[in-house]
This record gives structure tokens, sequence and C-alpha cells, in this order.
């Protein structure tokens, strides 16, 4: 068995990470870690975690298997080591190139000499802690903040409207002075929400990028008063003192580093008699459990999701009165198809796909949730007790 490569034969990786082989020098015994500590290691889920204590918080693990293992192998490390650490990237080395596959796409790196002695693949991870901090979520969302927004041209355009209307008015009342959207992204739920009630529309984003985006949208839109503001749901920049009629979260729990504080801060926000309604994630449906399964490279949001089972309990304990729960989003093969819709049929299916959905939505309504696992996403709504 080849022995583990050093940093410095693993140039090519570490120069795409944005390290350096001085970042991977011995920790002397005893000291603790710099913050940008990092390991080579074999890539075995003990050996990992025996080195974590030398990694810092800002440090990479390479976690090195011998020869190039599938995506099922890479999965079980990946799950073996979360939560404490998450795969970001994964490197084919081979003896003429180093093939890169991110959360963002692949591409071609140059050969690393480590694998002069054959091919060998590395698994880029970092501390969760670190993935869902404040300064990596907003600089995250500020580069990809001009994804977010709307436009009737693209083809998932009619689901992407559809969705948002269906979350924002679960349930929502008829009329609403002020109308909060928590974790606002583009602004296009509280948007919804606040032309359905005729309400002032308050938004905050980690993203000052997005924060600018959600109030020309919901300006453009037709909305009068906007108050669009940059935050973290554990800390809102919101007085709890000034509480809101409706507060609408959309996607963001699953994002959270710290879900007890950010549920705090939700709750906290609405007033007595007010609506609450929370959507994300749906971490056992079909779609998400065979993803977990197969796929190397799994977004931290998916890992981090949240059940609506889990997410109902916590805010009831907080003094709120369930009254609604609904699924939406069909599990595969629907994503595949919207996919292939997008890039390959110019559009062709996205008013069925739509109408697929929603009548999936409506059946799983009636049922009382039996089908929840055939969805990717769940909508929950709530009413604070006077």
């Amino acid at each position: 068995m080849p022995a583990t490569p050093s940093a410095e034969s693993l140039a090519p990786i570490l120069d795409d990470l944005g390290a350096s082989p001085a970042d991977f020098a011995p920790t002397a015994a005893g000291a603790l870690p710099s913050d940008a500590a990092s390991v080579v290691v074999p890539a075995r889920g003990a050996a990992v975690r025996d080195a974590l204590p030398a990694v810092g918080e800002r440090g990479v693990v390479l976690a090195v298997f011998d020869g190039e293992p599938d995506g099922v192998r890479l999965a079980d490390l990946r799950e073996a080591l979360w939560p404490e650490l998450h795969a970001v990237a994964f490197y084919r080395a081979r003896a003429d190139v180093t093939l890169r596959r991110s959360h963002g796409g692949g591409s071609s790196l140059a050969a690393c000499p480590a694998a002069a002695e054959g091919a060998r693949t590395v698994v880029a991870l970092r501390r969760t802690s670190h993935v869902l901090s404040p300064e990596a979520t907003r600089e995250k969302f500020d580069a990809n903040a001009p994804g977010w927004d709307d436009s009737p041209s693209n083809p998932s355009w009619p689901h992407f409207r559809w969705m948002r209307r269906y979350v924002a008015t679960f349930g929502l009342p008829a009329r609403a002075e002020r109308v909060l959207d928590f974790g606002c992204g583009a602004g296009w739920v509280g948007v919804e929400a606040a032309k359905r009630t005729g309400a002032a529309l308050s938004a905050f984003d980690p993203s000052p990028e997005m924060v600018k985006r959600a109030e020309q949208n919901a300006r453009a839109s037709g909305v009068a008063s906007v108050d669009a503001r940059v935050g973290f749901g554990e800390d809102p920049p919101f007085p709890s003192s000034e509480p809101f009629d409706v507060v609408i979260s959309a996607g963001v729990v699953s994002f959270s580093p710290d879900v007890e504080r950010w549920t705090d801060g939700l709750t906290n926000l609405v007033a007595p008699g007010g609506t609450l309604i929370v959507a994300d994630l749906n971490p056992r449906s079909q779609g998400m459990r065979a993803r977990r399964r197969t796929r190397p490279l799994v977004p931290v949001r998916e890992l981090n999701a949240q059940t609506a089972e889990a997410m109902r309990a916590r805010i009831e304990r907080r003094g709120f009165a369930f009254r609604a729960r609904s699924d939406y989003q069909l599990s595969r093969p629907v994503p595949q198809l919207m996919h292939l819709n997008e890039t390959k049929l110019g559009g062709a299916l996205s008013h069925p796909l739509v109408w697929f959905n929603a009548l999936g939505s409506a059946i799983d309504g009636l049922s009382g949730g039996l089908f929840n696992a055939c969805f990717d996403s769940w909508v929950l709504r709530f009413e604070r007790r006077q």
C-alpha cells in the first residue's frame, strides 16, 4: 500500500483550495493548531477523527484513497465524518491530470506528483462550523446572488413562481399590516405575501447583495413600503419589542449553525395571535436519501436539514399552536426532469411539471401527509398563542 502523500506532492489541489504546504506543518505536541492548520490523512473515518484536534477552524482535511473508489464509497466516508466535517470537493489525481469536482461543477488541474506511483482520490473536507459560519454564508450568497433573481426567460421560472406562491400563501391571512421575510434571499416569497395582504414588507438576509436585490425586486413588484436589512436568523436585525403579525421563513433553517438560537430569533418576532409560516427541505424524502447514499458531494443544507416533525416540536415548545402542514416539490424523478427541461428541452415541460407538482401537493394534503416521503420540501403554519 503506497504511503500517504505529503502536502507538497498535492500542490495543485492545495492551490485550488487556497491552501499552502506551510499550513500542513506538523503541530507541536500539546500546542493548539493555528486557525488554518490542515492535515493529510488516509481516507479512513477513524484516522480522520484522530487527526481532528490538529485541524484549525479554517483548515482543510485531505483524506486520501489509493485508486479511484466509486461514489458510494466516497459518500460513506462523508457520512461517517458528518457533522464534524463537510466534504467540499474531491479530486481524481492521475499521472497526467487531476480531475476536480466541487459543488460548483468540474474542471481539470495540473497533475499531482503524488499520482506518479498510481492514481489517488483526494476528498477535501472542512469543519462544518466554518462552512456554516456567518462569514462563509455571507461570502457564498453574495457570490451567488445573481442566480437567485427571477426571470420569465428561465425555463424553470413557472416552477419557482408556483413554489414561492405556494409557501407565501399557505394559510396567509387576507389582510395584514406588517409582514417579515425571515431570511429573504432575493425577496420573492415576502413580495408575494405583501402583495396578497397589502402589508408593509420587512426583510433581512445575511448577504448585503441579496438584501439589495430583495429591496429592488419588492419595489419593482409594486410593494410600497419596504424595509430590508442585513442580518442573521440567530440575531435578527429587528427588535422583538416590535413583532410582526405575519412572519415567513422559506428555505433558511437548513443554513443555520445553531437551530435552537435560530428558532428563538424566528419565534420572538411573531406578535401574539400572529401567523408563522416555515418551509424547508425534507431530509427523509426519497430523493434526498438517494443522494446521500450515492453522491460524494451533497450541499451542506441537505445534510443540515431539519425534519418537519422536529421543527414543529421546537416551535410548539415556544408557545405556538400548530395549524397545518403541507408537502411540496415532488422528489425524484421530478427534479431530474426539471433539469432536463431546462438544459435540453427548452422549457417544453415547464407547465406540465408545475401542474404535476401542484396535483401531488393537493393529494398529499387531502391524505393528511401520508405521502410526505415523495416530496423534497415541507411547509408548516402556526399561530402564536395570545
